[in-house]
C-alpha cells in the first residue's frame, strides 16, 4: 500500500533533526545511535519521522529501524539503498553493524546483501553476545574486513576487550553509540565465552 505524503531524504545531524528524532517512537539504543550519527537517511510522513537509518563513528557502524506501524511497507529497503548510495557518494569504503544472535533473520538479509560476519562478542552475563559484521564496498573495506578476523581468535578477542574498556569514553566518536548507554564489558567473562564465528554460524 502507497503511503500518502511519505518523503525520503539525507540529512546531517542538526539540531532540528534532532528534535525530531526525539518525538519519534525509536527504540531507546536506536535513538542514541541516530543523534551520536555521522548522517542519516530518513522516511518522513507529514512531519514524523517513522523510519531511519544511520551511519556514524569512525567504524562507521550502520543500523535500521522502521515505526511499528509502518513496518511491511517496503520503507527497510528503501532507506538501505538510500544509505549506501549516500555512502558511495561520500567515498565511504565500508560498513559495519551488530546483531544479537537470536535475530537470524536481520543476519541472513545482510548476508545476502553482502554483509560478511567477521566475529563474535560478549559483553557480559546479562547483555549476552554480539555478532559483528561488515560489507566492504572498497578496497579499504576489504583490507578491513581481513583485519578483523583477528578479533575471530582468542588472543583477538582479549585486544578488543581491553580496546573497549579503554576507549570507552570516546565510544561516539569510534562506533557512535555513548558510553552511558553501551553495555558493561566484563572482562573475564567475555574471554571465557570467546567463540568463533564459524561456530555460530554453523549452530
Amino acid at each position: 500500500m502507497k503511503l500518502v505524503g511519505l518523503r525520503s531524504m539525507i540529512v546531517n545531524v542538526n539540531d532540528d533533526i534532532k528534535r525530531m528524532l526525539r518525538n519519534s517512537n525509536f527504540s531507546p539504543n536506536f535513538l542514541d545511535n541516530l543523534l551520536n550519527a555521522k548522517f542519516l537517511a530518513i522516511q518522513q510522513v507529514d512531519s514524523k519521522i517513522v523510519g531511519a537509518a544511520f551511519v556514524g563513528g569512525v567504524m562507521n557502524v550502520y543500523g535500521i529501524e522502521i515505526s511499528e506501524n509502518f513496518q511491511g511497507r517496503g520503507l527497510w529497503k528503501k532507506l538501505y539503498d538510500e544509505i549506501l548510495r549516500e555512502c558511495k557518494n561520500r567515498k565511504i569504503s565500508f560498513l559495519m553493524g551488530t546483531f544479537k544472535p537470536d535475530n537470524l533473520i536481520s543476519i541472513k538479509i545482510h548476508t545476502k546483501l553482502g554483509f560478511i560476519p567477521v566475529f563474535t562478542f560478549h559483553y557480559n552475563k546479562t547483555e549476552g553476545r554480539e555478532v559483528v559484521i561488515i560489507l566492504p564496498i572498497g578496497r579499504k573495506g576489504r583490507l578491513l574486513k581481513n583485519f578483523l578476523r583477528i578479533f575471530d581468535t582468542r588472543t583477538g578477542n582479549c585486544i578488543l576487550v581491553i580496546l573497549l574498556l579503554i576507549m570507552r569514553p570516546f565510544l561516539r566518536h569510534i562506533i557512535a553509540f555513548s558510553s552511558d548507554v553501551m553495555p558493561s564489558v566484563d572482562f573475564w567473562y567475555s574471554i571465557c565465552n570467546f567463540e568463533k564465528i564459524n561456530v555460530f554460524l554453523n549452530e
